[in-house]
């Protein structure tokens, strides 16, 4: 996707703006990190440089799972966090 195509998607419609963002001289706010990502077909998250952490990979492999599995895990998760309290 060029800079142009992404500025159209994202509503942006700066190239500059946008190349000064890839080249990181300025930085985005949350507002256009969202549009961006929208203009992409990502998640905010995902623009954002992580290390591949277990953090990072749970992230990853649950990202399509439905809300209510979501949930599922998250009280499996506080339950051992509060165990090892």
């Amino acid at each position: 996707m060029s800079i142009q195509d992404l500025a159209e998607q994202s509503a942006i419609y700066s190239k500059g703006h946008l190349s000064n963002v890839e080249r990181g001289l300025v930085r985005p706010n949350v507002q256009t990190l969202k549009q961006i990502a929208e203009g992409l077909g990502v998640l905010p998250l995902d623009l954002l440089n992580f290390q591949a952490d277990a953090r990072q990979k749970l992230i990853e492999a649950t990202r399509d799972l439905p809300p209510r599995k979501v949930a599922e895990l998250l009280r499996t998760a506080r339950g051992i966090a509060t165990r090892r309290a």
